[in-house]
């Protein structure tokens, strides 16, 4: 057992003490933490080496010393500590960036680590076309130089900034206005005093036009239709241009446009967008006018407009323009209580249909004519018209010279089919049809010779030949005959009995 303890340290701790001690000196560089595991591990080897060849107590002491003492030494010396800027170890006493670099003071130890409460020095220096911005991490994340105090491993960004210069139609802006002879542009905020913006700041551009000039747009911005624009500073200097151009006057039907709407007797114009404050629009406005007719009347066209059938239309401001808008007297169809804006309508009983149909509006032009023709759904029968328009016949014309309400009357039909049983012996009267729900008539059984009525089966009961049917759904009805015989005597003196067989 003695002898396997031996090789048992022997092969294991030797290379244990090797590797160990490589690993802290070659990956870690910590030289001290080296030497000190390689004398403890050392002495640990031999005190385990005697206690096995001598056998003495007292050696055991020795080696619980040295492992305290080791450990105790350890654990009491400063730490090690690392320091990374930007995601980069210090490894020296800088560090560069592509936006700038960092001076370093002092630099760490051969090992790339600092000892314990190291109070480190770091100055930032910006690099062409950017500034230092912010620290952070530090112990004071606003100050250049800034200082940082080891008491951990530390993680510091250093954040540096670009610098741009805004320029609006070939000047270089450095204040709040630029003056143009077409207009001006505020500029919100201002450069700072060499005349840049740092990076990222978010410029605000009012353009401003002159008499009888008008904002057109922008190139360049972060919005070139909207006024005010934005513009923010980054990726280079900022070149921004604005167009301003002459206005126009817009009349519709003699009056002239001033606000976002225009009122006639026969109905209102919407305009879009409205002229500005000055009553006039931007060379190239497109401007959109919709007309709405007022009860009794419809938009029959534009004058002037471009696409003069089309409603709304759209016209494009290149000079003063003179637009009017036709209005017409116009007028609704109701079929049955429904407003007709279709080529026809259904209902329960059948449909309607209309031709020509009436226009997008659902109205009709002063006198237009439109043919009604009424179709019976299956199981009804076209009755009559009545309102504005009367008549027995399916199809009519409607004169659309004003309002019109007209009523299709549709009726329910059942059907009547009758059978004789035995077949032949007999006939109903009637035979078959067809009624408008809720008629009455009377059906009629009559027997041929030989044969008498005996009773009515299916949609009916009795044993009377005259049937009263009130028709509320299809009915198929039987009339029921029974053969009858005769039976003679010899004696003359009397006449003959009647059996009655089937």
């Amino acid at each position: 057992m003695k002898k396997f303890l031996q090789e048992a340290i022997t092969y294991f701790w030797i290379p244990l003490i090797v590797g160990l001690v490589s690993y802290i000196f070659f990956q870690l560089r910590d030289v001290l933490l080296g030497v000190m595991t390689l004398v403890a591990l050392s002495a640990i080897y031999t005190t385990l080496r005697l206690y096995f060849l001598h056998k003495k107590w007292w050696l055991l002491i020795i080696l619980l010393v040295v492992v305290l003492g080791s450990g105790g030494t350890y654990f009491a010396r400063a730490p090690s500590l690392a320091l990374t800027i930007n995601g980069q170890k210090v490894t020296g006493t800088g560090i560069s960036l592509t936006a700038g670099a960092v001076a370093v003071n002092p630099g760490p130890l051969p090992n790339g680590q600092y000892t314990k409460n190291t109070v480190i020095t770091i100055t930032a220096s910006p690099g062409p076309g950017y500034d230092w911005k912010s620290w952070s991490g530090t112990d004071n994340d606003l100050s250049n130089p800034a200082t940082v105090t080891m008491g951990k491993d530390k993680k510091v960004t250093v954040n540096f900034e670009p610098r741009f210069s805004l320029i609006i139609n070939n000047q270089m802006v450095i204040g709040s206005f630029v003056d143009f002879s077409e207009g001006s542009v505020s500029v919100a905020p201002p450069p700072e005093g060499d005349g840049k913006y740092t990076g990222g700041t978010v410029v605000t551009l009012v353009a401003r036009s002159g008499s009888g000039f008008d904002w057109k747009g922008w190139a360049g911005s972060g919005n070139d239709k909207s006024n005010p624009t934005t513009v923010t500073m980054a990726g280079g200097n900022k070149h921004v241009t604005v167009t301003f151009e002459p206005r126009f006057s817009l009349t519709v039907s003699n009056q002239l446009v001033i606000g976002p709407s225009l009122s006639f007797n026969e109905g209102s114009v919407a305009v879009d967008p409205a002229p500005g404050d000055d009553g006039k629009y931007a060379y190239g406005a497109r401007v959109t006018l919709t007309a709405s007719p007022t009860q009794g009347y419809g938009w029959k066209s534009w004058t002037g407009t471009g696409n003069d059938t089309s409603n709304p239309a759209t016209l494009t401001i290149g000079n003063d323009k003179h637009v009017a808008v036709n209005f017409e007297a116009r007028y609704a169809l109701t079929l049955n209580t429904q407003a007709v804006t279709g080529p026809g309508i259904q209902f329960a009983g059948g449909s309607v249909s209309v031709n020509p149909a009436p226009g997008t509006d659902g109205l009709y032009a002063r006198n237009a004519t439109a043919a009604l023709t009424a179709a019976p759904a299956a199981g009804y029968r076209f009755d009559r018209w009545s309102g504005d328009v009367t008549g027995l016949v399916t199809s009519v014309t409607v004169s659309l010279n004003a309002n019109k309400n007209i009523t299709a009357s549709f009726i329910k039909v059942y059907n009547l089919a009758t059978s004789v049983n035995p077949a032949q012996v007999g006939s109903v009267s009637p035979a078959a049809g067809t009624y408008d729900t809720g008629a009455s008539f009377v059906l009629t059984a009559t027997p041929a010779a030989g044969y008498r009525f005996d009773r009515w089966t299916g949609d009916a009961s009795g044993n009377v030949t005259a049937l009263t049917v009130t028709m509320n759904a299809d009915k198929k009805i039987t009339a029921n005959f029974v053969k009858i015989f005769s039976c003679h005597f010899n004696n003359p003196s009397k006449k003959y009995l009647t059996a009655v067989g089937p």
